[in-house]
Parts: C-alpha cells; sequence; structure tokens
C-alpha cells in the first residue's frame, strides 16, 4: 500500500491572523480606490469608524458586512483571507488533486446515464464532489498573487 499523498495535520489559524488580514485587505483597497472610512463603512453597512476598526483590527466584522465586502470587493478583500485559510488544510499535491477531480467527474458521468442528475445522486457522492471542489480551490489558489 502507498502513502497517503495527503499529510501534515491541520494547522492553526488565529484570531488575530484573521482580522489582519481582513485589516489589511480593507485599508489595502481603501488607499487603491481612494476611499475614505466612510466609503468603506457605507459598503459594509457600517460607520467610518466602525470601518476604521475592521482595518485596524480592534474589531471583529460580522457576518453581513464580511459577504457585503465580498461581493463589492471581491478577491481584492478574500485573497489574503482564502491564502489563510489554504494554509490550515493539510497539504496536497497536484496527483492527488487530479485524482479527486476525475473521481468527481467519473461519479457524475455515472449519474448523468440516465439522462438526469437527481439529488438523491448528488447527495450519494457529496464526499467525492467536495474533495473535488476542495481540490480544485487548492489548485486555483497557487494562481493567486502573493501578498507583498
Amino acid at each position: 500500500m502507498s502513502t497517503p499523498r495527503f499529510h501534515g495535520s491541520t494547522r492553526a489559524l488565529s484570531a488575530s491572523q484573521i482580522l489582519e488580514a481582513a485589516g489589511n485587505a480593507l485599508g489595502r483597497i481603501r488607499q487603491e480606490d481612494g476611499l475614505k472610512w466612510a466609503d468603506i463603512g457605507a459598503v459594509l453597512g457600517k460607520s467610518e469608524d466602525q470601518a476604521a476598526k475592521y482595518a485596524d483590527g480592534s474589531a471583529e466584522m460580522g457576518l453581513v458586512a464580511y459577504i457585503r465586502a465580498k461581493i463589492v470587493f471581491n478577491g481584492r478583500f478574500t485573497g489574503e483571507l482564502d491564502e489563510l485559510i489554504g494554509k490550515t488544510k493539510p497539504n496536497e499535491d497536484g496527483q492527488q488533486a487530479q485524482s479527486c477531480i476525475l473521481k468527481a467527474a467519473l461519479a457524475l458521468s455515472v449519474a448523468l446515464e440516465d439522462g438526469d442528475l437527481s439529488v438523491a445522486e448528488v447527495r450519494a457522492n457529496r464526499a467525492t464532489l467536495e474533495a473535488a471542489r476542495d481540490a480544485i480551490t487548492a489548485q486555483l489558489a497557487r494562481l493567486t498573487p502573493r501578498a507583498a
């Protein structure tokens, strides 16, 4: 039996790392776009003071504000956060990623033989599909520019 290609333990991700990454992103967006904290606050549905607190890491952003920032600023806001999350997952090599993706493609192909992809078939293949999603995300993350 060969050694699994997924190895390593899950790495810890601290609250301060999360707050710092979100704050860095907001500060960078503000500077690049020539915005004021009031502008950032308007996007987030918060006051300018609260937006500034998010940027300096002294306040935790709620889910609604996070989603609003993600919608408006997309990868510019979530890029560093996504990179941090990616580092918490065990290492995955390209061959294992390809295998996960091809397993999902095969499972979907078999499920579609009758011309329909039912909810039950998706549910039955959920673990395979989720592994493929994670493998694709890991491969795409290799393409994102690194923070300076």
